[in-house]
């Protein structure tokens, strides 16, 4: 990885020299020299990248190497630091001109020191004999790659069946008579069979028969058009092709091909140019209907290029099918001779991480292993501290490394930093690339943006996944074998890569980058040092990039932070800090302070305007905040600001916010104290195009009167009108009567979710179903609103859908709610909601909800009614809610007993939640029509003296039961084992339940047992020695007693 950091410090040394900071600072020379040096050893590293793996002699010189690059970074770092610190200075001074002076003599015997030992490095070079090659050109490893459509081994593939089968009945039956050619990708990480598949696919009888021609090639990385058809013909007709000149070539192609339906299998594609590939697929399409061709790759961007079906993305094999493949490549016929290596052979595989390669190599490795210690060895060790010469497992994935360009391999590797299988929020990933100086803005492209791409590279080249199903921010994973590979080339470039040193004896010149507190770690070489502490942290560690301090308790910071010159990350979340250290405010290279959830923070330090370099300032729920720093305006660097707390006096007012290009989110509490409404257009909100997110707060207002109260809030809030790309507006404690204009009209086009609090003066809402992307709605507390839809949507003389893309609405405490519409001529709305929660709004009655509305809600999944009677619903509508899954009936004092009308019409429902329900004692016979219903949760139903007798007609379905704070609860009944689908069962605080049944025994299927605060059952159920033990011993899953 040396090429790839010596490539960035020479692009920052380049910059500094055509910015004459050399000049300034006096070490113009040095500056050069350096330049030259490195640029002449940068031509030499790629070949000593490739040799380090055999040379170890090679690899201490690049480690050397990456040592004193560490130092030159350092300098001039401090170079630029002291620039940017003399610019915002008076240059007058006596003061200014003695530190000048004395920093210029300082940096220059550090420079000329630093000088001569690369120069002693790059004499050592020499004896080497390294060849000079191009920066980025790839490393040539096709010769020793090549594949062939051969599978001598297929009684040796596992867990290949489903794939195989697949993509054969795609073949043969699926695009049999396309005209165009059909193109197949299978795409995956190295050495997860990729190439295998193809060659069970190639080889199958059902393929052979139905193809005219069959080739086989492997393009791996040269994609030269001559030598690929060159290839294809030797391998369509067994001959090799002397063949010079292309237009020979693609004639005697159009021969081999013409009319006849042909399957290719192009191997190992890198190609990513849709020109050459355009060229190809000319010459391939005199094939006849149903020709397809097959590709395989690693790169998402190869599929976008050539794909012309979905891919066939390939997992990982299962550990059983691993261990197999691995038990047979390392026992052989002996496999049953030593199975007292089998318990450590299945802790092994899961190293592999489903890749068959990886079983492979390791079974290769213990081939000639028998003993218990040596199969211990390599499952204590991790995968690249294995011989490589012995496992071609790191050796394959390098391959992607160094296909990368240079400026993605440093944020690749950089990456193994987060442990397996952790969760990486991709806007801290590109914040930690630029703390550590791996990327800047590239023309028009912040740095941001730059970390973005090469991130969205990283996930099309199969080194990153993006994780779906999570949070709104984008998570993402990395494959644990390719987590080896960038843990391999990051480590190998530290020196004590391989030790786990103690750094509490390290020296104040610590070359450490990266220290996480609460996890104790420091990187790189990354070490776990349990006996580190915040005070150690600041003495010794002053070259730290980045400091993670979130989550650790901490009440205070020393003033010693300030010494940390060359920080850009400073990481405080979720800790107890009340205040920050004046001397914050020195640390001029910070980009990221993250202050999130620090909800005891009541003040920020008053010179911060002087963090000249603030990109991201994050104070998210810090609700103790009681004003901004004055003139946080001088940030111009600032793209985040998560919260401005508006202030009474000049100097923290909204008009600070004016000329700041923000973007994300932004809360603005205290708008009450906003004098003059004209001061609010000077917050200039309407030309932040990067804003996305906005909440505006008012808080109450007791000295203003009513009437004066509503008409500044409206006059208040037209001023505040953001930009046209805003996703989410938030409005709470607002105090006006009506909203302004823009809430109604394209400037909320983008708008995907609204959230509208506590405006208590509020009397119509704005004409919000107009929104054509507004997918969640929440009103609550907006106590003098009759009416959602206040009148029909009109284009022309057309009557247009109310709330067309909305999927969530959620209506809590709106007492004059009388309905969602106010014209019963509204028909169509809502079409795509999926969610509904209705909580605590009193004037509700039976014609609330339209029969016709409900009707159009086809798409409803989830329903929730806080306060429900029984009459809120009409039958005829409930009719239409076929999709219905979730239904939640909760604090709905007026219920005895579920309405016989929702059991007969809401059959699709599959989890059923009826909690604080203080009248209900039962469940009605009618729960039989849930024939649909997997999940029962009982929650605080204060006469419920027993389970219900009714679920025995869900016997069938039932998977789980929750049956929380039933307090008068006085058993558990013997027929419970009646529920044979039954596989979860969650008891929690119900008190007056003493034992367990014996019938329990007799369900097989129940695989989970939870009893919390119930200590006579618990007491029972005491894993040994309780008298209900043996009852329960055979669930696979207990948790009796508090949950940890």
């Amino acid at each position: 990885m040396a090429e790839a950091f010596l490539n960035l410090l020479v692009g920052n040394l380049s910059s500094l020299i055509q910015g004459e900071i050399g000049l300034i600072m006096g070490v113009d020379e040095e500056m050069n020299n350096l330049s030259s040096t490195l640029t002449t050893i940068q031509s030499v590293l790629e070949d000593a990248e490739m040799k380090q793996l055999q040379s170890k002699a090679i690899h201490n010189w690049l480690v050397k190497l990456n040592d004193l690059a560490y130092d030159i970074d350092d300098i001039l770092d401090e170079c630029a630091t002291e620039v940017s610190k003399l610019e915002h200075r008076s240059s007058k001074s006596r003061r200014y001109i003695l530190k000048k002076i004395l920093f210029r003599r300082k940096i220059g015997r550090r420079m000329k020191r630093v000088t001569q030992q690369l120069d002693a490095v790059a004499a050592e070079r020499d004896k080497f004999h390294l060849r000079e090659m191009a920066v980025h050109k790839p490393i040539e490893f096709y010769a020793t790659r090549e594949t062939g459509s051969s599978l001598n081994e297929s009684h040796l593939v596992y867990g290949r069946e489903e794939d195989t089968e697949k993509i054969v009945g795609i073949l043969v039956n699926q695009v049999n008579g396309n005209r165009g050619i059909t193109i197949l990708p299978i795409i995956g990480v190295g050495g997860l069979g990729k190439t295998t598949l193809a060659q069970l696919v190639y080889k199958d009888q059902r393929v052979v028969e139905h193809f005219d021609k069959r080739i086989w090639v492997c393009v791996s990385g040269n994609f030269d058009l001559k030598t690929v058809m060159k290839a294809m013909i030797e391998s369509g007709t067994a001959n090799s092709s002397d063949l010079m000149h292309l237009d020979s070539i693609q004639l005697c192609l159009w021969e081999l091909l013409n009319q006849k339906r042909y399957l290719l299998v192009l191997d190992d594609v890198w190609n990513e140019d849709q020109h050459k590939w355009s060229e190809l697929r000319n010459a391939l399409a005199c094939g006849s209907n149903g020709s397809s061709i097959i590709i395989t790759t690693r790169l998402k961007k190869v599929v976008d290029t050539m794909g012309t079906l979905p891919p066939h993305y390939l997992t990982g094999l299962s550990e059983e099918h691993c261990w197999t493949l691995l038990r047979e490549r390392a026992l052989g016929q002996d496999k049953d001779e030593f199975s007292n290596l089998e318990a450590i052979g299945k802790q092994i595989v899961k190293k592999c991480a489903g890749v068959p390669l990886a079983a492979k190599a390791l079974g290769g490795l213990l081939r000639f292993k028998r003993t218990e210690n040596e199969w211990n060895y390599v499952k204590e060790s991790e995968i690249w501290e294995l011989p490589q010469e012995e496992t071609s497992i790191l050796p394959a994935l390098r391959l992607s490394y160094h296909h990368l360009p240079l400026e993605l391999r440093q944020c690749f590797a950089y990456c193994a930093v987060f442990p397996k299988d952790t969760f990486i929020r991709k806007d801290e990933l590109i914040f930690m690339w630029m703390a550590h100086g791996y990327i800047s803005s590239k023309g028009v492209l912040e740095m941001e943006d730059v970390g973005n791409e090469i991130c969205n590279e990283l996930v099309l080249r199969s080194l990153l996944q993006i994780v779906t199903g999570t949070n709104i921010k984008t998570n993402l994973i990395m494959h644990d074998l390719v987590h080896d590979l960038a843990q391999s080339i990051m480590e190998n470039r530290t020196t004590g890569a391989h030790t786990q040193r103690n750094v509490t004896s390290t020296a104040p010149n610590s070359k450490l980058r990266q220290v996480n507190l609460r996890k104790k770690s420091v990187a790189f070489p990354t070490s776990n040092q349990p006996e580190m502490d915040m005070s150690f942290i600041l003495t010794k560690f002053c070259r730290l990039r980045i400091l993670d301090a979130s989550r650790t308790g901490i009440n205070e910071l020393s003033y010693a932070v300030g010494s940390l010159k060359h920080l850009r990350h400073l990481n405080l979340s979720e800790t107890r800090i009340r205040t920050l250290p004046e001397s914050l405010s020195s640390l001029c290279n910070l980009q990221v302070l993250n202050l999130d959830y620090c909800k005891d923070l009541v003040a920020l330090p008053k010179k911060m305007r002087c963090l000249i370099n603030l990109r991201h300032l994050f104070l998210e729920s810090c609700t103790s905040l009681k004003e901004m720093p004055s003139k946080i305006r001088e940030l111009t660097c600032l793209r985040t600001l998560s919260l401005f707390v508006v202030g009474r006096d000049r100097g923290n007012q909204l008009e600070e916010l004016q000329c700041l290009n923000l973007g994300g989110r932004l809360t603005i509490p205290h708008l009450e104290r906003v004098e003059n409404p004209v001061d609010a257009k000077k917050a200039n909100l309407r030309e932040k195009k990067n804003l996305h997110r906005l909440s505006l707060v008012w808080e109450s207002d007791n000295i203003a009167s009513r009437l004066e109260v509503e008409e500044r809030d409206e006059k208040l809030l037209e001023s505040l009108e953001p930009h046209r790309n805003l996703e989410s507006l938030g409005i709470r404690g607002f105090g006006g009567r009506f909203f302004p204009i823009w809430m109604s009209n394209s400037t909320l086009d983008k708008v995907v979710e609204i959230h509208i609090s506590y405006c208590k003066n509020c009397l119509r809402l704005p004409q919000l179903g107009e929104l054509p992307h507004l997918k969640s709605l929440t009103l609550d507390h907006v106590a003098a609103v009759e009416y959602i839809i206040e009148g029909q949507v009109q284009s022309g003389n057309t009557l247009c859908v109310n709330f067309p893309s909305l999927e969530t609405l959620y209506l809590c405490s709106l007492p004059n709610l009388k309905g969602l519409s106010k014209e019963e001529a509204t028909r169509v709305a809502f079409p795509n909601l999926e969610k509904l929660c209705i909580l605590h709004c009193s004037s509700l009655n039976t014609t609330c909800i339209p029969i016709e509305t409900l009707q159009n809600l086809n798409n409803l999944d989830d329903l929730s009614i806080y306060g429900a009677h029984e009459l809120c619903l009409p039958e005829e509508g409930l009719k239409s809610l076929k999709s219905l899954k979730r239904l939640h009936v909760i604090d709905s004092e007026k219920l005895t007993c579920l309405p016989q009308c929702w059991l007969r019409n809401l059959t699709s429902v599959e989890e059923l939640e009826v909690s604080r329900c203080s009248e209900i004692v039962d469940l009605p016979e009618g729960i039989r029509y849930f024939n649909c219903l997997k999940e029962l949760k009982l929650d605080d139903l204060s006469k419920m003296v027993r389970v219900p007798e009714a679920l025995q007609h869900i016997s069938y379905s039932l998977q789980s039961l929750k049956l929380h704070r039933l307090h008068v609860l006085s058993s558990l009944p013997k027929w419970l084992d009646g529920l044979t689908c039954l596989e979860s069962l969650d008891i929690y605080d119900c008190p007056k339940i003493a034992s367990i049944p014996d019938s329990v025994r007799g369900m097989t299927n129940l695989r989970y047992l939870c009893v919390e605060k119930c200590s006579e059952l618990e007491r029972r159920c005491e894993r040994g020695d309780g008298e209900d033990w043996h009852k329960i011993a055979h669930i696979p899953r207990l948790q009796i007693g508090e949950r940890w």
